[in-house]
């Protein structure tokens, strides 16, 4: 025979779930205040933020780990067995990171009617103000920022054999100018420019008294050092190693070089700051060739996760890079053009 149900104690029972339910329920409107006033804080921080930011120090930033980020995402998604997602992240990753970075005043403007923030700069204020003749929007004046940009023309060769500039396209866009400059013959500074011509960052070369290159300093377009480049050489005055540091002296990561009998680069490997690998490049060769036709990238297990195969132009600079996944599916192509003088 069943339980008989105790009215009295079931009753008890539910005031006592009614209370817990209560005190909760008021926990809950607490914390959920308390959310409310972080977040009203953080969104005063994020616009005093906003409007002291250096977005050129950012985007510079950005583009100067680009690469790595490439590398990064194609190891991560090819191991996924996901090229669609690959070429998908690899082709848009350079606008994404534009759209998200870039503060142009079009998107100050839209953020601004979409939600007025706590304070304004005196910019975005005078851009609130009403108009004395209300137009269509079509019909404004745009503002110079807004305009499109085009690509700088290509230098003019002259008569040197010096290359002089190297412009780099990715997918068939523009996507990374390089120029050279020189003390006499000697190559000491590259420069690097966006599509559009304006600066991104500069590398100075450092020789030693016997005319070797020793150091590379990576420098922002505000002049601030990035990383410096340290490099070490083996008895055939070939590169053994680079130790790369950031402003403060920290070693960042180093790079170990090796070679076959023939003195040819067959390897590169990475390994951090305490000295666990990261990621390695092999080099191949086609026969007796002076210069690699494919590198083979792997991971921290030395499991091969993509290569690159290339191509030269007849004075052995590089004009076509083709990255593909470790079936040899195409991840994206790049090409390169030069100009001397």
């Amino acid at each position: 025979m069943a339980n008989k149900y105790d009215h009295d104690k079931g009753y008890t029972e539910y005031l006592e779930l009614a209370k817990n339910q209560e005190e909760l329920e008021g926990r809950v409107a607490k914390l959920l205040e308390e959310r409310r006033k972080l977040k009203e804080k953080a969104d005063k921080h994020l616009e005093r933020a906003r409007q002291a930011v250096n977005f050129d120090l950012i985007k510079t930033a950005a583009h100067e780990f680009q690469v790595e980020i490439l590398n990064e995402i194609t190891k991560a998604v090819i191991e996924s067995n996901n090229l669609e997602k690959a070429v998908k992240l690899i082709d848009h990753l350079e606008t994404h990171l534009e759209a998200r970075l870039r503060l142009s005043p079009k998107r100050e403007d839209e953020a601004t009617r979409k939600k007025t923030p706590p304070t304004v700069s005196p910019a975005i204020a005078a851009r609130k103000k009403p108009q004395p003749t209300k137009k269509p929007a079509r019909l404004e004046p745009r503002r110079p920022r807004e305009q499109a940009a085009y690509p700088p023309p290509p230098p003019s060769e002259g008569a040197g054999g010096k290359m002089i500039e190297r412009r780099t396209i990715l997918n068939d866009r523009l996507h990374e100018i390089c120029r050279y400059e020189y003390d006499n013959d000697r190559l000491t500074r590259m420069i690097f420019l966006d599509p559009n011509g304006n600066p991104l960052r500069t590398h100075q070369l450092i020789y030693n008294k016997d005319g070797t290159l020793v150091q590379e300093i990576h420098i922002d377009r505000a002049g601030i050092t990035l990383q410096v480049c340290d490099r070490e050489f083996n008895k055939q005055d070939k590169i053994a190693k680079e130790i790369v540091r950031n402003p403060h002296n920290e070693v960042l990561h180093t790079v170990d070089f090796k070679y076959d009998r023939h003195a040819r680069l067959t390897k590169k490997e990475w390994r951090d700051s305490r000295h666990k690998r990261t990621k390695s490049w092999e080099y191949r060769y086609e026969k007796d060739a002076a210069d690699p036709a494919k590198i083979i990238w792997r991971d921290e297990r030395n499991k091969p996760y993509g290569f690159v195969e290339l191509r030269y132009d007849d004075k052995g600079h590089i004009i076509e890079e083709t990255s593909k996944d470790r079936t040899g599916d195409l991840i994206r192509s790049i090409t390169y053009q030069y100009f001397y003088g």
